[in-house]
């Protein structure tokens, strides 16, 4: 089973019923099999917006993930600090990890490599994913561990999982 099979049915294990999103090539596969399987699903335009949409949902009686890059969860860092984090607003995010292994682009190193010590710093639960084995019982969990106890939970997905350079693409 590939990895983006394997997270699909991690979430619908985990009864997702939103994903919010922002175009990422990575998680292309991830999207279509969602949407194969009826899972509503939301193209954001910023980061932000896809973290306040995750936690409106949890208003309203459901369960979301975040779908985005590591560059991007570093600019949605003020809305899970001021927000998400404080108000008690659980999500799941599933980042595609860019600046660390195999990166080619200078300008994703600094967000990528150093987000798992600012989740830290802010107390955000977080897991990095560096084999795809068990990639549907991690994303499960992590989303247990998130709703059961009203936190966001981040899984970082490093490119020896989702390719890199041009392979990814």
């Amino acid at each position: 089973m590939s990895w983006e099979a394997e997270i699909v049915d991690g979430l619908l294990d985990a009864e997702i019923d939103l994903v919010t999103q922002l175009p990422d090539g990575a998680m292309g596969a991830v999207l279509e099999g969602l949407q194969e399987s009826e899972v509503d699903t939301l193209r954001v335009e910023r980061e932000e917006s896809a973290i306040a949409a995750a936690s409106g949902a949890w208003v309203t009686g459901e369960r979301a993930a975040v779908m985005c890059q590591s560059r991007g969860l570093a600019n949605a860092i003020n809305a899970i600090g001021s927000l998400s984090a404080p108000a008690r607003l659980p999500f799941l995010a599933l980042v595609t990890r860019r600046g660390d292994l195999g990166e080619f682009n200078v300008a994703q190193v600094p967000a990528g490599y150093g987000l798992p010590g600012m989740m830290d710093e802010m107390g955000v639960r977080h897991t990095v994913v560096e084999e795809p084995g068990s990639l549907r019982k991690t994303v499960r969990m992590a989303a247990d561990s998130a709703f059961s106890t009203r936190t966001p939970y981040v899984v970082f997905l490093d490119a020896t999982v989702t390719g890199y350079g041009q392979e990814a693409q």
